[in-house]
């Protein structure tokens, strides 16, 4: 038979799990009060995107196949609300993360 919890037991229980929700909870707000990629960086993203897909098509891609695939992919970008929120939703951490990556899982990985 098991002796009843005490009140301190059932308080620092309590504590702890309001601590686990309020952190999960506050990263929206965390999130929302990060510094933001400005609008160019997020167009360096977008490009540097395009740069690992193609590059794990064809090794050694044509430049104008880069140049024709990264201007694609501002056009589609242009018209997409999911890319237009970039410089309010991605932080900068999350930016410079995907910038240094070396292929496209990478990239991804580094976006929420």
């Amino acid at each position: 038979m098991s002796k009843p919890a005490t009140r301190a037991e059932v308080i620092t229980t309590l504590g702890i799990v309001l601590l686990v929700v309020g952190f999960v909870v506050s990263k929206p707000v965390r999130r929302s009060l990060s510094a933001h990629p400005s609008p160019d960086a997020c167009a360096a993203l977008l490009d540097r995107y395009v740069e690992h897909i193609i590059h794990a098509i064809d090794e050694k891609p044509p430049a104008s196949e880069l140049a024709t695939r990264k201007a694609q992919a501002r056009t589609l970008a242009s018209t997409d609300p999911t890319f237009a929120r970039c410089p309010t939703y991605l932080t900068v951490d999350e930016a410079e993360c995907a910038m240094r990556a070396n292929n496209a899982d990478e990239f991804e990985r580094c976006l929420p």
